[in-house]
């Protein structure tokens, strides 16, 4: 923000608290860690998430995730003709899409979903816990 205003850049910066976000003790992920437990547990928890949005559980396979306000400038039209893509040029991923907004684009998400079932899931209604994904891995115990 320091850095920002010495330029002369105003507006509202991003930012998250880090020690609510500290996955040594975040008690919403399926299992906590540091900087020696990361790579096995993000791995544990990236199944979590597939699990939980009941797409094949999987941790080999790449998984991309937007989250956010499903409105013009953040591009949704944009992501959801990129995915058209991605899903002809690569074999494994999978895409988690949590937003709420304009309909049509609600109808773009869901219908890429309904396009690629295994591969895709799009979660157009507001989810509180699963939109912490985000920042950090997946939730336990909270339904969608």
């Amino acid at each position: 923000d320091n850095i920002m205003r010495l330029t002369g850049i105003t507006g509202i910066v991003n930012g998250m608290d880090v020690s609510e976000w500290d996955p040594v003790k975040d008690k919403y992920i399926a299992v906590n860690y540091d900087a020696a437990t990361a790579v096995e547990a993000k791995a544990l928890n990236k199944e979590a998430l597939q699990a939980e949005v009941g797409l094949p559980v999987d941790r080999k396979v790449p998984l991309v995730a937007f989250i956010g306000r499903l409105e013009e400038q953040k591009g949704p039209d944009v992501m959801v003709a990129a995915i058209e893509e991605l899903m002809e040029e690569v074999e494994d991923v999978q895409i988690v899409l949590l937003g709420t907004g304009k309909k049509k684009f609600e109808r773009m998400l869901t219908s890429a979903e309904e396009k690629f079932p295994d591969k895709v899931r799009a979660v157009v209604k507001f989810n509180g816990p699963l939109a912490d994904h985000d920042r950090r891995p997946a939730r336990r115990h909270q339904p969608l």
